[in-house]
């Protein structure tokens, strides 16, 4: 069996899409101007917090589109 991937990072709204709005909302949250929760799924690593590595990795899949399901 092959592994089900986890969730994509920066998907905040579910739409299996990261677009430059999800993006604005991590840095936000990384600047403490909003909280994780408006975003959860930012925080890849389960840290409590995002960091510039799952900003980026959430660039990656803008840019070139969350995994399928």
């Amino acid at each position: 069996p092959t592994p089900t991937p986890g969730p994509c990072v920066g998907d905040c709204n579910g739409d299996h899409q990261v677009t430059v709005n999800e993006l604005i909302q991590m840095v936000n949250i990384a600047l403490g101007n909003a909280p994780l929760s408006a975003c959860p799924v930012g925080d890849a690593d389960g840290s409590g917090d995002i960091t510039v590595n799952e900003i980026i990795r959430a660039v990656g899949y803008a840019l070139n589109n969350c995994p399928a399901p």
